[in-house]
């Protein structure tokens, strides 16, 4: 049976945008693959540029702030598919509140040596998503399997959000031009099925991403 989480919805003006809160059911990112860990590729490509999208929209509507606690806790899964941010203001929200500060949560996701009172860039919203997406990929299977210009695309992208890479992103506008597009053999059914990501899953000890899913994953 799903919860009813309090979540941030967002309307675009042209460059600005107005937010606004709404009441969903759904599910917790961290649930749903914990329950149903095989993803359609589709899905997972629409979640990824969903994510993105929503972490600008809250960026320009709160005066350039970060959202500082993305992860797989504060991603909700509605019953109709769509991803909304949990409201962290709302005390609905409390009981998901603290699962967010277990250690496990602030190593894995949290950038190190950051001072959230104090910049007005989006490099800890920036690294929060890198890793993110790096979780959901080496946590799940997805069907079709990824191709290796994706798995290419995606480690470079994870690297520049975290910034390992040199050519760091500076705004999810960069992540949004570099996202991989959801391929048409998709829609053709051309693409055969299993479990890919495989140079993704080696960037990270897979020991050490299936602990920290069971660390993660538990009753609220």
């Amino acid at each position: 049976m799903e919860e009813m989480y309090e979540v941030l919805k967002f309307i675009d003006h042209g460059a600005r945008c107005r937010q606004g809160m709404d009441c969903v059911p759904g599910k917790l990112l961290i649930h749903c693959i914990g329950e149903n860990p095989r993803l359609d590729k589709k899905t997972v490509f629409e979640w990824f540029r969903q994510l993105a999208v929503c972490v600008d929209q809250f960026y320009r509507c709160r005066n350039r702030r970060n959202y500082r606690y993305l992860n797989p806790y504060s991603i909700v899964i509605s019953d109709e598919g769509r991803l909304f941010l949990l409201d962290l203001e709302s005390q609905e929200n409390a009981f998901v509140m603290k699962q967010m500060q277990k250690r496990a949560v602030r190593n894995h996701f949290v950038k190190p040596v950051y001072d959230m009172g104090i910049t007005k860039n989006q490099d800890a919203d920036l690294f929060a998503y890198g890793r993110t997406v790096q979780f959901i990929l080496a946590c799940s299977e997805i069907t079709p399997q990824l191709r290796r210009r994706e798995e290419v695309r995606f480690e470079r992208l994870i690297r520049r959000c975290t910034g390992e890479s040199k050519k760091k992103y500076a705004e999810f506008s960069q992540v949004l031009r570099d996202l991989p597009p959801v391929p048409a053999e998709i829609q053709s059914g051309r693409e055969k099925s299993g479990k890919g990501f495989g140079m993704i899953l080696a960037e990270i000890a897979a020991a050490a991403v299936l602990g920290l899913l069971i660390g993660l994953i538990g009753p609220l």
